[in-house]
């Protein structure tokens, strides 16, 4: 179920984590907890797909919602998450799977677990042929320099869209954007 590479979605110790976060709510809230449970559920099941099967963008959205909100209990108020064109993307599909490990990619090497503050915009809006992925992610006191190196995760798309990659960084922000386009 999980893949050996250091950078792969869901590793164990996310799983670990939402689950101890999951079992603190309990007590707080069981409704919530509940909820929360029943979506790391469903991003255990996603990812037993892993690039196996096709699948919507508007799909893989969801799963990265799902996700964010794990995320978003660990983090507590060290992070904002602000999501727009959640539900486009039905016509373009792309291997399961591929979208989600970018996102985890980038709160993992720009280290948004140890920074006070986190704001997470991800944005996915049509272009005339596909579909534009936006992430840009501002970070206080300053955001870890450097580009990310996303092969990894992009090569899923190999042969299945055409795709172009765009990083931008400044003292703190990152912005990136993939764009998604049929063959």
């Amino acid at each position: 179920m999980f893949n050996k590479q250091p950078d792969s979605a869901l590793n164990p110790h996310f799983i670990f984590n939402s689950m101890n976060a999951i079992r603190y709510t309990i007590f707080e809230d069981q409704d919530k907890a509940s909820e929360l449970l029943s979506e790391l559920a469903h991003l255990l099941r996603y990812k037993l797909a892993d690039g196996k099967i096709a699948t919507s963008v508007h799909n893989e959205l969801s799963h990265i919602t799902q996700y964010l909100s794990l995320e978003q209990l660990r983090l507590e108020e060290r992070i904002t998450v602000k999501l727009d064109g959640m539900h486009l993307g039905e016509q373009l599909k792309l291997p399961c799977s591929v979208l989600l490990p970018i996102v985890e990619k980038i709160l993992h090497e720009k280290d948004a677990y140890s920074v006070f503050e986190n704001t997470l915009n991800l944005t996915c809006s049509t272009t005339d042929s596909g579909v534009l992925f936006s992430l840009y992610l501002t970070q206080s006191p300053k955001l870890k320099q450097g580009d990310i190196d996303f092969s990894n995760e992009l090569s899923p798309l190999d042969g299945a869209v055409k795709y172009t990659l765009k990083q931008e960084l400044t003292t703190n922000s990152y912005k990136m954007e993939l764009e998604l386009n049929k063959l």
